[in-house]
């Protein structure tokens, strides 16, 4: 939350008290915190989350990211967070994505999720749950530095599933 504080008191100059939703609308967001797009040449769902997203926002994006994945047969997925802004009050939230929809949903645990470690620290430490959340399930979740890393992984994870 801090530094989606500071960015607030930065850009705006409101006070810390300011919720998520405020700070997005202060700061220019559309209300649209995220988007989900299909990558034909990749064959991978590509999930982008920009600005400040609370909990309801991740679940969701969550959502639309397993609709996506279905409606075009694929099981890879690229969650991009380098822009993203969250605090620790969505991790209730984040829980719950592994924990209750994926099984709801019976998302198949061969399923690869790359995601793009976000730019501040705050937001770091959420996915860094969200990451150890999912392993401890058993899904298949890798955190990576930059784009080119994740797209990678997520190419040599489909060779070894693909049958000889």
């Amino acid at each position: 939350m801090d530094d989606l504080r500071d960015t607030c008191q930065m850009k705006c100059g409101v006070t810390y008290t300011t919720s998520l939703r405020r700070c997005r609308d202060l700061l220019g967001g559309d209300g649209m915190t995220w988007k989900t797009e299909y990558n034909d040449e990749l064959q991978i769902v590509v999930l982008t989350y920009t600005g400040a997203i609370t909990g309801k926002d991740i679940k969701e994006a969550a959502a639309a990211r397993i609709k996506m994945g279905r409606q075009k047969g694929v099981a890879k997925y690229l969650i991009d967070t380098r822009e993203v802004q969250t605090d620790s009050s969505a991790t209730l939230d984040i829980y719950e994505v592994p924990t209750r929809i994926y099984p709801n949903e019976c998302i198949n645990q061969r399923s690869h999720i790359a995601i793009i470690k976000p730019e501040l620290p705050a937001a770091t430490r959420m996915v860094r749950f969200f990451v150890d959340t999912c392993v401890n399930r058993g899904w298949s979740v890798k955190m990576f530095e930059d784009h080119e890393s994740a797209v990678k992984w997520l190419q040599q994870e489909a060779c070894r599933q693909s049958p000889a």
